[in-house]
């Protein structure tokens, strides 16, 4: 595209744009009233820039040169032929400014920084644990049969747990489970009734022999404690703590007799010694062996010094 360019200096070795229609080139200073030069204009593309650069400050153009106006002779004189300017080849575009280095945009505090991308190694763990979730809580593949309801609301019975049971036995009726079914948890839950009314009954009387018995010995009357606890073990039989508490009578009551026999021993009743003794060892408590053991040693000595008396001496004739 071509077109008329009136803003060129003449001189054909300045040929630089003006800023302005003005009468001397500001560059070379040449009065500018011949006809400028046709100028090609071609059409450069624009850059494309990263970012807009602020465009360097503008130079104020330089001052004209003020060239003194020709005498009025020369001027009268012929003024020769126009000579027809030399073709001006077209100006070279001017080269590209050079790339200033992109600006940082400057930082929004209302957007928020990208996300990194989810590896895959998070959605491995993702699908695994819930897996893992759905078969803790996965839903059972089949209801439990009436027959199974009735086991285990039997279990429960059996410990006890007649809430639980009845319970179960509500439901069963509810959903109209087998007469037979129903019938014979109603008879497993009357019978554990029964069952659990007495165990908790010889709970509670335990409890109380056992204050009682041990209230006994810490007395120091290991007879009335055997008693106490010879008359809950007829009412309610024998078990692990009654057979332990038996044990503690028992060696109360043989350390009794020892304690006799001490007595006896200081005394030197050898008769009373022995029956002391026989009667500890009829408790059979191994607690007491060494005691037992040391009691029968004195009694033998005991005993044959009463033999060594009792012997008749040498006659004076003799």
């Amino acid at each position: 595209m071509s077109e008329k360019v009136n803003e060129v200096c003449i001189r054909a070795a300045c040929g630089r744009s003006l800023p302005l229609r003005v009468v001397h080139c500001p560059f070379c200073g040449t009065r500018q009233a011949g006809a400028a030069p046709v100028l090609t204009k071609v059409a450069v593309p624009a850059p494309v820039m990263p970012d807009p650069v602020p465009p360097p400050p503008r130079m104020p153009p330089p001052l004209p040169v003020h060239v003194p106006a020709p005498a009025p002779q020369a001027a009268a004189a012929a003024v020769p032929p126009p000579v027809p300017a030399p073709s001006v080849p077209p100006a070279a575009p001017a080269a590209a400014p050079a790339k200033a280095p992109p600006a940082k945009p400057a930082a929004r505090g209302s957007v928020p920084p990208p996300r990194p991308p989810v590896r895959l190694r998070t959605w491995i763990a993702a699908a695994v644990a819930l897996a893992g979730i759905w078969f803790v809580n996965k839903p059972s593949d089949k209801p439990a049969s009436v027959a199974e309801q009735v086991a285990a609301a039997t279990a429960l019975a059996a410990q006890c747990d007649l809430d639980g049971a009845r319970s179960a036995l509500a439901v069963l009726k509810s959903a109209k489970a087998p007469a037979a079914q129903l019938k014979r948890l109603q008879a497993s839950i009357t019978t554990a009734a029964t069952t659990c009314e007495k165990k908790q009954r010889r709970e509670e009387a335990w409890t109380t022999a056992q204050a009682a018995v041990r209230q006994a010995l810490d007395a120091g009357k290991p007879d009335v404690a055997a008693t106490r606890l010879a008359a809950h073990v007829k009412r309610w039989g024998e078990d692990a703590d009654s057979l332990e508490l038996d044990a503690t009578v028992k060696v109360a009551l043989a350390s009794a007799q020892l304690d006799a026999a001490d007595a006896c021993l200081a005394k030197g009743d050898r008769v009373c010694l022995e029956n002391s003794l026989i009667a500890a060892e009829r408790y059979k408590r191994p607690e007491l062996a060494a005691r037992t053991q040391a009691l029968r040693t004195a009694l033998s000595q005991l005993l044959e010094r009463s033999l060594l008396d009792a012997a008749p001496g040498p006659g004076p004739g003799q």
